[in-house]
């Protein structure tokens, strides 16, 4: 568990409160914080999805949260499916990521505390709440508002009809922000809430690109590096973006390429990180920075 020794305590008052909860009416006294207090003075995006968020979806906001985190703060959650993608995907980036918890410090689970301690040696973790507050059903709900309020946007990895994730979305829409959506095939129920985001005027977002053009940012693209594919592997990625998803038997048909060579370049393009299997001997292509 995190010591309450090394949690920083910040007033209102103080010059390293967040200035995008000033705004609020129902905002925290104090806010409680491990890490780097200077990436509040930085642009955040909001990144979130569902704990049901689908495989390649989280793959997709592993690698949008990246390619972002070199030129804005991922901030998020901290739990599974969506946050920990954004977390993840921050982390292997720049690092730069803010982790805001529904309760305070002693309610953070020890599943958990490995990851989070990642994120306080290069990014930051916050708290409305003293350290021995426990989690209870309407902090989620507070944390989601205090969430779209530090970004200047907010994007949605996953959400069902009724997620956690379109709470902070509307909050996001109230507060006048843009909100992002990844795309999901009609009748996906994991990606339900997406679509209807997409539906209500929201960015259909495939890339950290169109998160960037939306916010007039412009992204370090030589840190997002094109991904080099053999000639073999091109068929394949050729045959999956024909396919939209397939079974190992129809990617090694249309690729041309026999069944034992197919299921060795697909573990390829999994390492590479432009495929994700689903199960089943299923594969799905995933974008790469808007490179591929």
């Amino acid at each position: 568990m995190f010591s309450k020794y090394k949690i920083r305590e910040i007033p209102k008052s103080s010059a390293d409160y967040p200035k995008e909860w000033r705004a609020l009416s129902d905002a925290p006294e104090t806010a409680y914080a491990v890490g780097d207090l200077s990436l509040l003075r930085q642009t955040k995006l909001v990144v979130v999805g569902s704990r049901r968020t689908p495989a390649p979806a989280l793959k997709l906001g592993q690698t949008i949260a990246k390619d972002l985190s070199y030129s804005l703060v991922v901030t998020t959650g901290t739990a599974d499916g969506g946050d920990s993608a954004a977390i993840d995907g921050a982390l292997s980036g720049s690092g730069k990521v803010i982790c805001v918890l529904a309760g305070g410090f002693s309610s953070v689970s020890q599943a958990l505390q490995p990851l989070l301690e990642k994120v306080s040696e290069k990014g930051l973790i916050l708290s409305p709440y003293p350290y021995e507050t426990p989690v209870r059903n309407f902090s989620y709900e507070y944390r989601n508002k205090l969430l779209a309020a530090l970004g200047v946007g907010t994007l949605v990895l996953g959400a069902a009809e009724k997620s956690g994730a379109l709470i902070t979305a509307r909050y996001a829409w109230g507060q006048k922000k843009p909100v992002f959506a990844l795309p999901y095939f009609p009748g996906s129920a994991a990606g339900e809430g997406c679509n209807a985001i997409i539906k209500a005027g929201g960015v259909l977002t495939e890339t950290a690109f169109d998160i960037a053009n939306k916010l007039g940012i412009t992204l370090e693209e030589e840190k997002i590096a094109p991904v080099s594919l053999t000639t073999d592997e091109l068929k394949v990625m050729t045959a999956l973006r024909n396919l939209s998803e397939g079974h190992i038997m129809d990617i090694a048909a249309v690729s041309g390429l026999p069944t034992f060579k197919a299921k060795s370049v697909l573990s390829a393009l999994e390492v590479k990180g432009v495929v994700v299997a689903l199960g089943g001997n299923r594969y799905k292509p995933i974008k790469e920075g808007g490179k591929l």
